[in-house]
C-alpha cells in the first residue's frame, strides 16, 4: 500500500512537472511521477508537436525520465490535471513493461490539481495487457 507521504510527495512531483507542459495546441497541461522501489521521484509533462502523433504523454515522460537515471523498478506512477483522468491504454501497457522487470504490481494514482486522489493497481486498470514470454529474464536483469 502506498504511503500518504508518498502520495503527497508524488503530487508535489507531478505539479512541478505539470508548469513546464508544452501545450501550444491543447492547453490540458499534465504532469505525472513515477515513485521508484527504492524511493526516488521523477516527474514528466505531456509535450504535444505540431506533427500529430509525435508528442509525449507526461506518464511516458515521468517513466523515461527514471529510466535516464537507470531506475526501472516502479512502485507507483501518478498523473495529475484538472481533473482525475485516467492513463490511456498505451501509457498503461507502456507501464506494464515496468511492471515485468520487478514482477509486482503498479499501484496507478490519478490526482486533480486540488489534490484529490484515486489509487488503482495496473492489474485492475488493464487487466489483459500484454506480457512477453520471451525475454523475460533479459528485462528482468534491470
Amino acid at each position: 500500500m502506498l504511503k500518504k507521504e508518498e502520495i503527497k510527495k508524488l503530487i508535489e512531483v507531478a505539479r512541478q512537472a505539470r508548469e513546464n507542459a508544452f501545450v501550444h495546441r491543447s492547453e490540458h497541461k499534465i504532469g505525472a511521477a513515477v515513485l521508484t522501489e527504492d524511493g526516488e521521484y521523477f516527474g514528466g509533462c505531456n509535450t504535444e508537436s505540431v506533427i500529430s502523433g509525435l508528442g509525449v504523454c507526461a506518464e511516458v515522460s515521468a517513466m523515461d525520465h527514471a529510466v535516464v537515471h537507470g531506475k526501472y523498478r516502479f512502485r507507483a506512477l501518478l498523473v495529475m490535471d484538472e481533473k482525475k483522468t485516467y492513463p490511456c491504454g498505451a501509457c498503461l501497457q507502456y507501464l506494464s513493461l515496468f511492471e515485468q522487470v520487478s514482477g509486482k504490481d503498479v499501484y496507478v494514482v490519478v490526482a486533480d490539481v486540488s489534490g484529490k486522489t484515486s489509487v488503482k493497481k495496473l492489474s485492475k486498470l488493464l487487466p489483459h495487457r500484454y506480457k512477453t514470454e520471451s525475454g523475460l529474464e533479459e528485462i528482468r536483469k534491470y
